[in-house]
């Protein structure tokens, strides 16, 4: 969350920095309106937190809030690993709603087993239609996505870190 921040600050400063500096010439110009487009989409949609409720999955981004409806997904999947993560022995990616043909990211982490569990709970007979048992399972050792975020995202009864 904060490399995504970092990389589209950088990148407007340093658009910001070649128009100062050389004009609205094409190549500046292009960089500055790259670190823009990448600015916005780290402001309005990259999660910083998802919810989930029998009804639905609200996606909380840095200005705006999104409420996706369970009757809308059409599949729930994962973001794609490196080429090497296998090799490595990385954690399975981030969780995707698959709604038509869009992806929206819910969670930039995998999320622990009973966090899933917990999802899957949730989503009760409705689990067989978003093909939960394809998605790839996270490790017993996987921390949960709240561990190090803000303390009000944490279940309750969880004692603060």
């Amino acid at each position: 969350m904060v490399a995504t921040a970092a990389a589209a600050t950088v990148v407007l400063f340093g658009g910001c920095w070649a128009v100062a500096s050389a004009g609205w010439k094409t190549v500046p110009t292009l960089v500055l309106l790259f670190g823009l487009f990448l600015s916005v989409i780290a402001l309005f949609d990259y999660p910083i937190a998802s919810t989930f409720s029998s009804e639905q999955v609200v996606r909380r981004m840095v200005l705006r809030r999104q409420r996706i409806s369970w009757t809308r997904i059409d599949q729930l999947s994962r973001t794609r690993p490196a080429l090497t993560a296998r090799w490595r022995g990385l954690a399975p990616g981030g969780l995707v709603a698959v709604v038509g043909r869009r992806r929206y990211l819910l969670v930039d982490q995998c999320e622990s087993l009973d966090e899933l569990r917990q999802i899957e709970r949730l989503l009760g007979e409705g689990r067989d239609e978003l093909d939960l048992d394809g998605l790839p399972r996270p490790g017993e050792e996987t921390e949960p996505t709240w561990l190090y975020r803000r303390a009000k995202w944490a279940p309750d009864g969880v004692r603060s870190r």
